[in-house]
């Protein structure tokens, strides 16, 4: 019985050691700038401004190559825009939902801000449409290249 305990100890310590490198292959930081690069290469140019009707979801990527934090917003089916915002936004990472400011659920960059936690907003400073339908393509074709 002991034998077994040792040996089920033994076999669970190899099999953390082996995992190691898997955890340790991608920090959150270094998962967030990929993230952002992927959604950068679908964004088109800046633009003024976007209509909206909802927030579906949204994906905090980090912080850019100017230092501002990064939103991917899904507003529809489909639907993906990458919203930059001025730093410092305090703790943005950590916000378990947004809103926006807007006029007729209309939000324009420079003027509208991100609301998130109790009282914080930061503002808006460049929106960009992301090619998704383009971008889940990839991801598809991506996978099925792996096979």
């Amino acid at each position: 019985m002991k034998t077994l305990r040792t040996f089920s100890l033994v076999a669970m310590a190899l099999a953390g050691l082996l995992a190691l490198p898997v955890l340790a292959r991608e920090s959150p930081a270094q998962r967030d700038a990929a993230d952002l690069a992927r959604f950068q290469r679908f964004a088109s140019p800046p633009q003024d401004s976007m209509h909206y009707w909802q927030i579906n979801r949204f994906q905090y990527l980090g912080p850019d190559a100017k230092g501002n934090d990064a939103l991917a917003l899904w507003t529809g089916v489909n639907q993906v825009y990458l919203v930059t915002v001025d730093s410092p936004c305090l703790r943005l990472e950590y916000a378990n939902a947004i809103s926006l400011t807007s006029v007729s659920r209309n939000v324009n960059a420079r003027m509208d801000y991100v609301r998130y936690g109790h009282g914080n907003r930061c503002r808006i400073n460049t929106i960009q449409k992301v090619d998704y339908k383009a971008m889940l393509a990839e991801d598809k074709a991506g996978a099925h290249a792996g096979e």
